[in-house]
């Protein structure tokens, strides 16, 4: 069955979303990152910001608040009634946000021909066909100086969000999904940008779906 839907998933700093915009631009596909967090807000009716909260794992204090919130609206009486077209939204936790983006992107792997990157595509489109899921990573301290070039900070600086970055999916696919997203059989390919320029990785990528195909 021909692929219609290629997700990535990105270390920071490995160059994965230059790489997935170029695999889009020569399969024709639209690319969808960021326009995932907006169609979940809008479904939930909430900012950007809080669906994308929703996609890390939160600290013990951050959970334990989310359920004194929960516990308090709900044991005292105090929510009003909610929107008829955003049922529940104040009783809404980290959980029901990211269910309303597994359904996002369950529903653009349906519509097909899309570049998917992040937002776990990965686990929620593992038994579907016609997907072709992509890791792209690196060496933490590869990934460091790109990142302190490219965003002009230092290197201590960009050191430090690589690392935080690597801990917080490290984390959230681990309590999510009970996996780890950097396990290679999760991926039908896995690219390593320490030595590999991204023109050479688009072409990698092309090969593996054409082969696919």
């Amino acid at each position: 069955m021909p692929v219609s839907v290629v997700t990535f998933s990105v270390q920071q700093g490995s160059d994965g979303h230059r790489i997935a915009q170029l695999v889009g631009q020569k399969l024709g596909f639209p690319y969808y990152d960021a326009e995932i967090v907006s169609q979940a807000a809008a479904i939930a009716g909430v900012s950007p910001e809080t669906v994308a909260a929703a996609e890390r794992w939160p600290t013990f204090i951050e959970r334990m608040l989310e359920r004194l919130a929960l516990t308090t609206v709900v044991s005292e009486g105090v929510m009003p009634a909610p929107p008829s077209t955003h049922p529940s939204t104040l009783m809404m936790t980290s959980s029901d946000y990211r269910q309303i983006i597994e359904q996002v992107v369950t529903n653009l792997a349906e519509r097909g021909n899309c570049v998917i990157v992040g937002h776990a595509g990965q686990v929620i489109l593992k038994k579907r066909p016609s997907v072709f899921k992509v890791l792209v990573s690196g060496s933490v301290e590869r990934r460091a100086n790109r990142i302190a070039e490219e965003q002009n900070v230092g290197a201590k600086e960009a050191l430090a969000y690589v690392k935080d970055s690597d801990n917080q999916r490290f984390a959230f696919f681990k309590h999510v999904y009970g996996v780890d997203w950097l396990d290679s059989s999760l991926y039908d390919i896995s690219l390593n940008t320490d030595e590999v320029d991204s023109e050479a990785c688009v072409s990698s990528v092309m090969a593996g779906i054409e082969k696919t195909a």
